[in-house]
């Protein structure tokens, strides 16, 4: 007796290379995850976030989305949970949609989406599994922002607990919940939208969202059969989790940065008491990113193996190429060509250091002696100029008033310096004569 779960993740339809646009490849492989759920015929089948690359997608993209899924729930249940780039409201017209607008009855719902990970709000269901002898008992965290817990979570003790410390304390709410009452038979999953500790990212992700202060310990994570997590895009197992946990990763080399990675989907098919069985099947639907550097003779040696793919060309070239982008547009017929950068020897900017930039950078006067020979003024009328220009430097700004005759002798007096040969001490026992004598 096993349940089959299938897991997918980070869909981010609607996801670019450059100007770009990749509908073809989003509709490629979104058939083969239909195609490879409907071969492996599972009870469940998880999305672990980013349905979305953005909040507001577009209406083809909906409509992708929306095809694919109700293809999806044709086979099985299926539990979507909102990532760091969906919004709950878009997600939540999409689920209206794909259940007949409220029409389908709650047995009947084939796709359900988790948008709210507060307590009351948290997505806890279960679906049969093995011909209705096992239960497969789904939790689910969508995607918390630090910011969500101001505003959805009251308790004043978290004010000013890490988002560790936060996000380890609604899992441990979310195992509660799902273990409560738990039978021989029963299959816990966690599926979640978030980065773990210690996993590897393929930084298409947002930077912001995988730094240090987002990161969930491992152990932290909650005692389950399966965790389905999405958030990074590289395909990965979750190690020091104390179950089996693992990144479904992108369907798509979404940049530059994912040049090396194989996309796939997770077949989990977990039995109680028993190691769990899992099998990576790869995706093919995608064009790949190919990174190219070199001269355009060796670019031209591996031309022949790139064939239909996005291109980044890093050229070593003399010096300016005028119809570089027409050779390597015949040198690679079949690829879309992204960025082209040329490279050449000694067109690096040197960085000074502030040392150098001081002792060596020439001053306005020296610059403009070297420019005026250029533009016909030399001999005896560069230096009438040159003497012109050092009078218009030596004469007072206008916007700087200068200071008045008793402002000077303050600020001379306060910084203790003499004064026309008098010093402090004089000018102020000057100061107090001259008044004694007024007062006679």
């Amino acid at each position: 007796m096993t349940g089959r779960v299938f897991h997918t993740s980070d869909w981010h339809l609607g996801r670019q290379i450059g100007r770009h646009r990749r509908d073809a490849e989003f509709d490629a492989v979104l058939a083969e995850i239909v195609d490879i759920a409907a071969d492996f015929a599972p009870d469940l089948i998880v999305h672990s976030g980013d349905l979305f690359d953005g909040p507001r997608p577009s209406l083809d993209d909906i409509r992708r989305a929306a095809h694919a899924l109700r293809r999806l729930g044709d086979i099985a249940p299926v539990v979507v949970v909102a990532g760091n780039h969906d919004t709950r409201y878009v997600l939540g017209h999409l689920e209206y949609f794909l259940n007949d607008m409220g029409h389908r009855p709650d047995d009947q719902v084939r796709v359900r989406f988790a948008t709210d990970a507060r307590p009351g709000g948290l997505l806890l269901t279960e679906f049969p599994a093995s011909g209705g002898e096992l239960t497969l008992r789904v939790g689910t965290l969508p995607y918390l922002h630090p910011n969500r817990f101001t505003y959805d979570f009251a308790d004043p003790a978290a004010a000013t607990a890490t988002y560790a410390e936060r996000i380890r304390a609604v899992q441990a709410d979310v195992h509660r919940r799902l273990a409560a009452g738990r039978g021989p038979r029963d299959l816990l999953i966690f599926a979640a939208h978030l980065f773990v500790e210690g996993a590897t990212p393929s930084y298409s992700e947002r930077p912001v969202s995988i730094g240090s202060d987002y990161a969930v310990a491992a152990e932290d994570l909650p005692g389950v059969d399966y965790g389905a997590l999405g958030h990074i895009h590289q395909p990965q197992r979750v190690g020091r989790a104390g179950f089996p946990a693992r990144y479904a990763g992108s369907p798509l080399q979404l940049d530059f940065g994912e040049t090396r990675d194989t996309k796939s989907v997770v077949l989990a098919e977990l039995a109680p008491g028993k190691e769990p069985r899992i099998t990576l099947e790869p995706l093919t639907g995608g064009r790949r990113l190919v990174h190219l550097t070199g001269s355009l003779e060796e670019i031209a040696q591996r031309a022949d193996r790139v064939g239909d793919a996005w291109v980044k060309a890093v050229v070593n070239v003399e010096g300016p190429t005028v119809f570089l982008p027409e050779a390597l547009a015949k040198l690679l017929p079949r690829a879309t060509i992204v960025d082209i950068e040329e490279r050449r020897p000694g067109a690096a900017v040197q960085v000074l250091d502030r040392a150098t930039s001081v002792a060596d950078l020439p001053g306005v006067d020296e610059l403009m002696r070297e420019y005026l020979p250029g533009r016909g003024t030399a001999g005896v009328a560069l230096d009438h100029v040159m003497a012109t220009f050092a009078d218009l430097q030596a004469e007072p700004d206008p916007a700087e008033p200068v200071p008045c005759c008793e402002e000077t002798l303050l600020t001379a007096a306060i910084a203790g310096e003499a004064f026309d040969g008098v010093d402090r001490a004089g000018l102020l026992i000057g100061d107090e004569t001259a008044g004694a004598e007024e007062r006679r």
